[in-house]
């Protein structure tokens, strides 16, 4: 059994079977951390990862989706190996947790000039997941790739239980994209009746 094997059974053990949903920042708890960090990134860098098979890719996308309050994985997996971090996107799109998601979008928003970054980028801005699909525009806008404004356009009209945060980041994005569109919106935010979306776009008003 390797190392990478051995420190995620160990992990979802305690966890207990990792069967039952939990609430809040409860990995924290686990005390074996640096240990399951340490077997990851090692697996990361010691080979191909096209050799991996689907239980080792699963391995590792259920590590960075556990460590989704540091997010050390996936920031150490961009800085060591890009090319690691884009397949475990690509593996994402089909077998990763959506807390494996956002974080792997934001990471590939740190790969400016990469054209593959910002296909992985744009599949995620269509994710299932809003906090995804945020996470994965805002990185867009970030790298000004032109998209992003069509996208983040989309993102304010789309009926969603979290709409509310969905159209803070579309402000954002359009702030940081100089967007004509921008105005508009942030009229439309001052007056909407949720309030951390309007006290929000009064903070934005105010820093101008």
């Amino acid at each position: 059994m390797t190392d990478l094997t051995l420190e995620t059974t160990r992990f979802r053990e305690w966890a207990g079977g990792g069967l039952s949903p939990r609430e809040g920042q409860w990995e924290c708890d686990y005390s074996h951390w640096p240990a399951w960090h340490r077997a990851v990134l090692s697996w990361v860098e010691g080979g191909d990862p096209r050799a991996w098979s689907d239980a080792e890719v699963g391995h590792v996308l259920y590590a960075i989706a556990r460590d989704n309050d540091a997010r050390y994985l996936v920031r150490e997996i961009r800085k060591r190996r890009p090319s690691a971090l884009r397949f475990l996107a690509r593996a994402s799109l089909a077998h990763g947790e959506a807390d494996a998601r956002w974080q792997l979008a934001v990471e590939l928003g740190h790969l400016a000039d990469d054209e593959e970054a910002q296909a992985l980028l744009l599949a995620l801005a269509t994710d299932q997941d809003e906090y995804v699909r945020r996470r994965a525009i805002r990185a867009l806008a970030g790298l000004r790739v032109r998209a992003a404004e069509e996208l983040a356009w989309a993102a304010w009209h789309r009926a969603d239980e979290y709409q509310e945060w969905a159209r803070m980041s579309v402000l954002e994005c359009l702030q940081e994209l100089e967007s004509p569109r921008f105005e508009a919106l942030l009229g439309d935010a001052l007056q909407d009746h949720r309030p951390f979306l309007r006290q929000f776009a009064e903070r934005l008003q105010t820093m101008r």
